[in-house]
């Protein structure tokens, strides 16, 4: 559904950015009718005469049209004068450095063994009531 309602936003979107050429008919100086992309006809649709000579009818036509522009703005960057940077050093890098007293301690976290004598509960010293 929701690629139905994008694609059809973007054919409107296309229709729009290239242009839609409406066709308004007026016939007797009052509004009737309305046609999109075919241009205006010889002889009035309502009452049957031609639109040329009698001056009853007429036809306006109309290109609707986005007149924005689609081009990317273009963004200027100055930098009027660089400050130097002025670094202090942080106690949080020189308190890594400080502590190399760190010690691993490796766990096993393998399964027991299947041949031992001993039950999982009791080595693992987990005793349910």
């Amino acid at each position: 559904m929701k690629k139905i309602v994008a694609s059809f936003t973007v054919l409107v979107y296309f229709a729009f950015t290239c242009g839609v050429m409406v066709t308004y008919h007026y016939c007797m100086d009052r509004y009737d009718s309305f046609r999109l992309y075919k241009p205006a006809s010889d002889w009035c649709a309502t009452c049957g005469m031609h639109t040329k000579g009698t001056g009853c009818c007429h036809d306006q036509v109309k290109i609707v049209k986005i007149h924005d522009d689609h081009q990317t703005s273009s963004v200027l960057l100055s930098v009027d004068k660089l400050q130097p940077l002025i670094t202090t050093p942080s106690e949080f890098l020189s308190a890594v450095l400080l502590n190399d007293d760190v010690t691993l301690n490796k766990t096993d976290h393998s399964p027991p063994l299947l041949l031992s004598d001993q039950d999982v509960y009791i080595q693992n010293c987990v005793f349910r009531i």
